[in-house]
């Protein structure tokens, strides 16, 4: 059936049966299950990289992670995957320190945790005065969880489809603690994603499986082991501009002019990405809303190499959480247990600003705000690398949020075929997380084609 409607197509441009729009997880796992159900596939990636928000550089003989990381142990797909293209997925290599070990960064100083509930900088009352600022949030949505792993999807609860600063009001959390909850929280700002949103993630997590692992050799080897596996190259630097459909199959238009004909395609790209595709016919306008509005969260990382160990100099926690550009600071090891990289994770309002700095300028605002509030590092600390994923315009943030009042809506158009364009990404799936999402996205769209 497949082959035969591709031949139906025409002339004058490159033809497959299906033509999968993206090389990461999600549209790589399409790739293969197409493949293995009869069908000539091509995957056009838009960048020059297989692995989308999969990133594994190497720096200064340093390997390291400049995008997603974590492998649940439940997460029997992306596990079953590689499985089959022989990579190996391992205990993870950093543990978190605890919360005794962090430094709180307000004002001028670094203040040792164990001195925050009576330092001058904590405003909070009551018990909010105990808690340490990294605790506060996490402490909150224990308080309202979700009773169960799929409570999301009942419609009662759509009354928690409001902002998430909203809902922690109305439960009796004050401003000034929502505020602190708010800096290096995993989202833009709680006061533009959904609660609703937010207490799904939560309950994939929290009834999930327990662990998470790291793949070995680096993330981004997963999805070149997959695009490996492939009977055709993936095709980069290919960013498609336009997709036209009609009754004898989809042209797909590259921004450099390239043409390619199928089908059937699968769009396995974030929500930005896509909504800037012109497709003709339009999809419903309710349908294009839910991508122009559904941004990822801004997350920008700095990546620092220490020279000398400045921390045993003036004996401040290495761990950080700050209300400025230091907003957290995670400290690395090497196989020796020495500390050989820090990493400086910005999200939200903070990232934002980073992004409008070019790399060199980032990080030299990074490191003269180390010199600032801990005049020990100065001189002791080298840029290996910088990450923005938020002003990545082939990404546009780290993982899609849903706006308050928009839950519905988004549950409803989120993956739903448009004629012979299938949808696909870690966006489409709100039952999994992360890089479950993407590979049963993909699972999904092509099931869905090769059932056609």
């Amino acid at each position: 059936m497949l082959p035969a409607q591709a031949r139906s197509i025409g002339r004058g441009a490159a033809r497959s049966d299906v033509l999968v729009i993206g090389a990461g997880l999600a549209g790589l796992a399409a790739a293969h299950q197409l493949e293995a159900g009869g069908a000539r596939v091509r995957v056009l990636e838009a960048s020059d990289r297989i692995g989308g928000r999969l990133h594994t550089v190497v720096r200064n003989g340093l390997r390291f992670e400049i995008g997603g990381v974590e492998v649940g142990t439940g997460y029997a797909r992306v596990h079953a995957h590689a499985q089959r293209v022989a990579v190996g997925i391992e205990p993870p290599a950093v543990a978190r320190p605890p919360a005794s070990g962090m430094g709180f960064q307000l004002g001028d100083g670094i203040i040792p945790s164990s001195q925050w509930g009576s330092s001058a900088y904590n405003t909070l009352t009551g018990r909010e005065r105990e808690l340490p600022p990294t605790l506060l949030l996490s402490t909150a949505l224990n308080e309202n969880a979700l009773p169960a792993l799929d409570s999301w999807n009942d419609p009662a609860n759509l009354a928690l489809d409001v902002s998430l600063a909203q809902h922690l009001a109305a439960r009796g959390w004050s401003a000034d603690a929502i505020g602190l909850m708010d800096v290096g929280s995993a989202y833009s700002s709680l006061h533009t994603v959904s609660a609703l949103d937010v207490l799904r993630r939560d309950a994939l997590r929290r009834y999930g499986a327990p662990g998470t692992g790291w793949v070995s050799g680096g993330s981004q080897a997963l999805p070149e082991a997959m695009a490996a596996s492939l009977s055709a190259e993936v095709v980069r630097n290919a960013q498609v501009a336009a997709i036209e459909s009609s009754g004898r199959g989809v042209q797909v238009r590259c921004a450099d002019g390239r043409r390619f004909q199928a089908g059937h395609v699968v769009l396995a790209i974030p929500s930005l990405p896509l909504s800037r595709i012109v497709i003709d016919p339009a999809p419903p306008a309710a349908q294009q809303a839910i991508w122009a509005e559904r941004g990822g969260n801004a997350v920008t990382t700095v990546h620092l190499q220490p020279t000398r160990p400045f921390w045993e100099e003036d004996g401040l926690p290495l761990w950080l959480w700050g209300t400025g550009a230091l907003q957290r600071v995670f400290a690395v090891p090497g196989d020796d247990g020495q500390i050989n990289r820090l990493i400086v994770w910005l999200s939200g309002a903070l990232a934002e600003k980073a992004d409008t700095l070019d790399a060199a300028a980032r990080a030299q605002w990074i490191i003269d705000e180390f010199a600032r509030v801990r005049p020990a590092s100065r001189g002791a600390l080298q840029l290996l690398e910088t990450r923005s994923w938020g002003g990545d315009p082939l990404a546009g943030g780290a993982f899609a949020e849903i706006k308050p009042g928009r839950f519905a809506q988004t549950r409803q158009w989120n993956n739903t075929p448009f004629g012979r364009l299938h949808f696909a990404g870690e966006q489409t799936e709100l039952h999994v997380p992360g890089m479950e999402a993407a590979v049963q996205s993909g699972e999904r769209a092509a099931a869905a084609i090769l059932s056609a």
